[in-house]
């Protein structure tokens, strides 16, 4: 089968963290896949060197059009006839472009939508594309908003995937991040650090009782100088300004005791949390706090609902409660069973659905 998909790509952003272990198992099994991505707009490189399959051609629907380094090719996707066309969050997709090639795409593939929208986008362009399918994650989605828009024939269900699915060794993967091993380490990464500053006060009163790291992994600016702020009061922070490739961000959770994730209800959304899926199967406990972020995904996390509880669940963390080890036997199935591997395969069984319903179509009109 030839597959195209039009995501971000070796990028740490939940559309990426989706499409690549889902086109990575389709690689594997010896489908032909071409992957369209963006070109970022602040010109960082890609986490690793993209793979011969990718052709970056356009930028994301974020910015004027008018903006210096807009814009669109449409002659990648044209190129090739595909079995399949799959779109990936496509609000943030450059609409007006993508929807004057759309005739020629529709009339080559099958074109399936896969739905990152916490809810019905503004934009007009969204609900002119006609689509053979559509998937969201949970059924919350359909619920929610999809079926005031779309078919219910056409909606379909396909979880989001879990990336790291194996466990490390916490010595040797402390050792090749330089960091203690006779400490308890606390960690958290990604765009969003400064969410949780707030949280120091819990930590520091466990540091009176732990020898504690809390390691701190982010490339983002704003997050910098709160956090080299706050290592005057708190000096058990230790700030890792660095991007952090998949392989990379394994190394830490096999060093680290406990992680954690922190967002703030939203209840007008349906949300979940990208980050939560990535590192489930790294045998990490992976604390988050409360909210509708997390409602998804049942009792395979530690949830926190206030500061004080923060404390208590990490203490329980560190002395190694039978709940703590029982959740991370619930994590480690619920990664496998969310493995790119056995979504693929569920992608698999749609795109064939669909080739299948066409080529029916076709016998019936001879």
């Amino acid at each position: 089968m030839k597959i195209g998909v039009m995501s971000q790509w070796n990028v740490p952003s939940a559309m990426a963290m989706h499409a690549e272990p889902i086109v990575r198992s389709w690689l594997e099994r010896g489908h032909e896949v071409k992957v369209f991505a963006n070109r970022e707009w602040d010109e960082l490189p890609p986490l690793i060197p993209d793979e011969p399959y990718v052709v970056r051609c356009y930028r994301l629907n974020q910015c004027p059009r008018d903006k210096q380094g807009w814009f669109f090719n449409p002659e990648p996707f044209l190129e090739d006839k595909l079995d399949v066309f799959v779109v990936e969050n496509l609000e943030r997709m450059p609409l007006t472009e993508l929807l004057g090639i759309w005739p020629k795409i529709k009339k080559r593939s099958k074109t399936v939508l896969i739905i990152h929208e916490p809810f019905p986008p503004p934009y007009p362009e969204f609900y002119e594309f006609n689509w053979d399918a559509i998937v969201c994650f949970d059924q919350r989605y359909k619920d929610r908003f999809l079926k005031n828009f779309y078919p219910e024939k056409l909606i379909h269900i396909i979880p989001y995937p879990c990336y790291i699915l194996q466990h490390g060794d916490k010595k040797k993967a402390r050792e090749e991040l330089n960091l203690p091993q006779d400490e308890v380490i606390v960690f958290t990464y990604g765009l969003g650090v400064q969410r949780k500053l707030h949280l120091l006060p819990a930590l520091e009163h466990l540091s009176k009782r732990y020898p504690l790291t809390f390691c701190v992994l982010t490339d983002m600016p704003q997050g910098y100088k709160p956090f080299e702020a706050a290592k005057e009061r708190y000096p058990f922070i230790e700030l890792r300004k660095e991007r952090v490739p998949i392989k990379l961000l394994a190394t830490y959770l096999y060093a680290a005791d406990a992680f954690f994730v922190h967002r703030e209800n939203e209840p007008q959304a349906v949300r979940l949390s990208s980050m939560i899926y990535t590192v489930l199967g790294a045998g990490c406990p992976t604390l988050a706090y409360n909210t509708n972020f997390v409602e998804d995904v049942g009792d395979v996390i530690i949830r926190y609902s206030s500061l004080d509880d923060f404390q208590a669940k990490l203490e329980d963390i560190f002395e190694g409660k039978e709940y703590v080890r029982e959740i991370l036997e619930k994590a480690d199935k619920f990664a496998e069973e969310h493995s790119g591997e056995k979504l693929g395969i569920k992608y698999l069984e749609l795109f064939r659905s669909l080739l299948l319903s066409e080529v029916k179509l076709h016998a019936r009109s001879v």
